[in-house]
């Protein structure tokens, strides 16, 4: 069992302001990859992680937890880095979520929580010793850290964000870009999660 904990009610006051108002009788829809999932609380966003994907995150879980060994920073894809990649890719496929700038707001969300929670939220016990040996008052994680601690957001925001917080049309697009996201990583998985990039903790 992980032991990160994750609280996002702060990032998810920030989607609600984004993509929509809160509806009162959510609807039940067939789970589809990138959309819902139905949950007696609500709806909940279903994000498709590949096996890759899966496999990646486990050998970081045990390169960590079981071997000590953290990631070596910098890495070479910080998030900015990807963020600004998939923002790329978004244009470059003439995306409705780009041209409606829904892209530029989502990054520039999950930029703000990741760097404003990284260090009480996507860690792992062991590399908060890592973390506490760096600047708090100059350091950016997402120019440190990469593609795995992304992930390690992604992952819990799928299944923390209900569609009682938004409008049905506003959920739909929520889930569906999100998803967007996580296929633009799984596509790019060896060059933005390298197994190599760990160190021992020393």
């Amino acid at each position: 069992k992980s032991n990160i904990p994750f609280y996002y009610n702060e990032y998810k006051s920030y989607l609600r302001s984004m993509y929509g108002i809160r509806r009162d009788q959510p609807r039940t829809r067939k789970r589809n990859k990138g959309e819902i999932d139905e949950d007696k609380h609500g709806n909940k966003i279903y994000l498709n992680i590949n096996r890759g994907l899966k496999e990646k995150l486990l050998k970081d879980k045990e390169m960590i937890l079981t071997h000590k060994h953290v990631v070596k920073i910098p890495v070479k894809y910080n998030v900015e880095q990807i963020l600004s990649d998939f923002l790329s890719n978004e244009k470059s496929e003439n995306s409705a979520y780009f041209k409606n700038n829904i892209s530029f707001d989502m990054t520039n969300g999950l930029r703000n929580y990741f760097n404003h929670r990284f260090a009480t939220e996507l860690t792992y016990k062991p590399e908060l010793t890592q973390i506490s040996r760096l600047d708090k008052n100059k350091v950016v994680y997402s120019e440190l850290f990469g593609c795995v601690h992304l992930l390690r957001l992604l992952l819990c925001i799928g299944r923390l964000i209900t569609s009682k917080e938004f409008d049905e049309l506003s959920f739909r697009w929520l889930s569906h870009h999100f998803q967007r996201l996580i296929d633009f990583i799984a596509a790019n998985k060896e060059k933005y999660l390298s197994m190599d990039n760990y160190v021992p903790l020393t």
